[in-house]
Formats: C-alpha cells, sequence, structure tokens
C-alpha cells in the first residue's frame, strides 16, 4: 500500500513538473473565429524565445468589419498591445497600433479592432505580450498573429 501511495505521488509530483502551455488568443472577425499560438514566446529568465511559423492563423475578413481579440489572464497580466497593418481605398498600405493595455486595477482581456474606413482591408494583426525593461521601453515578448486570408 505504501508503495502504490508513493508511486501515486511520484506521478502526480511529475505531471506538475511538466510544461506549462502556451497562452492562446482568440480572434473574432465577420463571423468566425480562430484560436492563435504564439508565433514567438520568450521567456526572459532564461533569456530564450520560441518560433512556431507555422503559428500564423488566417481568417476571411471583408473590408469594413472590426476584429475583436480576446486574451487569456496570462497575457492581460502582463503590458500587451495590438499592431495591424491595412490597405486604405487607395491601396496604400498603412500600419497602427492600439495602445499598450497595462494591467493595474483593471486588466484588459479584450480588444476591438475597428479601421478608420469600411473600405479599408485588413492585412494583419498580431497581439503583443510586451515586458518594460529599463522603467519604461517595451519589448516584445510574444506574438499572435492573424492574417486576412
Amino acid at each position: 500500500m505504501r508503495k502504490t501511495i508513493a508511486i501515486l505521488a511520484a506521478a502526480f509530483a511529475l505531471a506538475g513538473c511538466g510544461a506549462v502551455p502556451a497562452p492562446e488568443v482568440t480572434f473574432y472577425a465577420d463571423g468566425a473565429a480562430v484560436r492563435a499560438h504564439p508565433q514567438i514566446l520568450c521567456d526572459l529568465a532564461t533569456l530564450t524565445c520560441a518560433q512556431d511559423e507555422d503559428a500564423v492563423v488566417s481568417l476571411d475578413i471583408r473590408p469594413g468589419f472590426p476584429v475583436q481579440i480576446s486574451v487569456p489572464v496570462s497575457i492581460a497580466e502582463e503590458p500587451w498591445g495590438v499592431v495591424f497593418s491595412y490597405l486604405d481605398r487607395d491601396g496604400k498600405r498603412v500600419d497602427g497600433s492600439s495602445r499598450i493595455f497595462v494591467p493595474g486595477q483593471f486588466k484588459q482581456y479584450a480588444y476591438t479592432l475597428e479601421l478608420p474606413s469600411p473600405d479599408d482591408r485588413l492585412l494583419f494583426a498580431a497581439v503583443q505580450r510586451l515586458a518594460i525593461v529599463q522603467g519604461e521601453t517595451p519589448v516584445p515578448t510574444g506574438y499572435w498573429i492573424l492574417q486576412n486570408a
């Protein structure tokens, strides 16, 4: 009996030591949703980054439709923001970004990306998890990327 309990305790301890799954971001647009794994995810404690080129997700988003973005607690507890690019009605590429959401009394779990004109066509949107270094400089430590199909 003691041996069985010791084996079960060891199994639970080993199960608890497994790698923490990478956080996922959900993108909603034009009646569809997709979950994204991080394309790049860095660990500042070990100064290592993992990259997954296959993590970029896509949705078919018509011009003028907003993109709703939902992040999990693990991202909302850190500074984060959204960067994006779109084509305006003249076909000119425009790059933009949201404000940086810094956790405090209120954590930001979602963001709605609305382009300025109904004729604008989103090219991509990326959630950036950020770390603040040297007191004020935001440095990206993770990217979750949506491209327009």
